[in-house]
């Protein structure tokens, strides 16, 4: 019977592996070069992770849970709850800076695997909607927060691509600007 896989380890290994394919693409990862720069080998990855889709899942919920600290602080240090138009400017900032380009790129090529391989890559192309789904509710404003949610998700993912691949902020910046007071205008007292 084969020992079970020790969390802390296991934790370790996922963080140097975010930070290995944010340098190197998922396109390009192997596990054996992978595993030689982590200082591991590759039967320890797939012990660890189950196989290489299974490390890649893995990677992107480090990559999430990472984004998530950094929400939740922002969110902590309002004095009141922001508005849903106030998140998504703040929200789009941190996105488009140059520095972000390494993970939207990871998440632009684990999204084109999953779409060729669903069942390999369980919640990558769903679990994106109840993420923002909870940053919907996470704000001021009552709202249809699954239309919210899903719209939000499609413009800002439309939006990265297009930054990612373009590399044209000033147009795309724009476009977050009519976005958000498009939202601001919805949630105004007496909108409708």
């Amino acid at each position: 019977m084969a020992r079970p896989s020790n969390p802390e380890i296991r934790t370790q290994l996922r963080e140097r592996a975010i930070d290995y394919v944010l340098q190197h693409g998922f396109a390009a990862v192997s596990l054996r070069p992978m595993a030689k720069e982590l200082k591991t080998n590759a039967r320890m990855l797939v012990y660890h992770f189950g196989s290489r889709e299974g490390l890649m899942r893995e990677i992107l919920v480090g990559l999430r849970e990472r984004e998530d600290i950094v929400i939740h602080r922002w969110f902590r240090k309002k004095k009141t709850p922001p508005t849903l138009a106030e998140f998504v400017r703040w929200y789009w900032r941190r996105l488009s800076v140059r520095e972000a380009r390494p993970a939207a790129l990871l998440i632009f090529e684990l999204y084109a695997l999953a779409l060729r391989d669903p069942k390999s890559y369980p919640g990558v192309l769903t679990d994106p909607l109840a993420y923002w789904r909870g940053l919907a509710a996470n704000t001021r404003v009552r709202t249809k927060i699954d239309a919210e949610a899903t719209l939000l998700l499609a413009a800002t993912r439309g939006l990265l691509l297009d930054v990612t691949a373009t590399g044209d902020r000033a147009r795309v910046n724009k476009a977050i600007r009519l976005l958000a007071d498009c939202i601001s205008k919805k949630h105004a007292p007496g909108a409708q």
